[in-house]
């Protein structure tokens, strides 16, 4: 389950939205960050939103909270929130966002590497990038000020690691996540990914 990524900054959302609209290729390399600080549950995050058919910059924190709930639900399944009778459904309907990464961590189901604060042992945790392009983009839904990553069935890249995997869009396929007929996206088989050892 990713709970762990790496937004890109409000300001670059803005350069990315033209660059997305105009149909060119994201090379922003100059105006990138060295240090790409990371996200968590609970962190506001810059998304992408449809807002009157065009891509707007939004800000919403990660994870749905609920009063049966004590944490935030972060992760959306795309097979449950498909069922009219659960809580993703309305969202998935008529709030559809889009987050912007430089990358995404998945902890290795089996793996384990020593912690660098503790000295125990947890989960080797990889980073995973689009190697197409310097961002990666995440499907997501959100409802008011918050917003939860839509995830589906791994790759061949992920299925060593994890049994799950954040739903990657194309660049190409932005407006169609967020306004158009979104069904066969769940399907991420053809999608390139990198993957690092965190």
């Amino acid at each position: 389950m990713c709970v762990q990524i790496e937004p890109l900054p409000r300001d670059l959302i803005d350069e990315v939205i033209q660059e997305v609209r105009a149909g060119r290729a994201i090379n922003l390399m100059p105006d990138w960050p060295a240090v790409r600080p990371s996200a968590f549950p609970g962190s506001k995050v810059g998304l992408i939103v449809g807002e009157g058919g065009c891509m707007a910059p939004a800000i919403k924190q990660w994870g749905y909270r609920r009063p049966w709930s004590k944490s935030l639900i972060v992760n959306t399944r795309d097979d449950s929130a498909l069922d009219p009778s659960k809580m993703w459904f309305e969202s998935l309907m008529n709030r559809r966002c889009v987050i912007p990464v430089f990358g995404f961590f998945e902890p290795h189901r089996t793996e384990a590497s020593i912690s660098p604060r503790t000295g125990k042992p947890i989960k080797q945790q990889y980073l995973f990038t689009t190697p197409a392009s310097p961002v990666t983009f995440i499907a997501g839904i959100y409802e008011g000020d918050c917003f939860s990553m839509m995830t589906t069935a791994p790759n061949a890249t992920m299925m060593p690691i994890h049994d799950r995997m954040p739903l990657v869009l194309l660049q190409n396929e932005l407006e169609r996540w967020l306004c158009g007929d979104y069904r066969a996206l769940f399907d991420r088989s053809a999608i390139k990914l990198d993957a690092t050892r965190a």
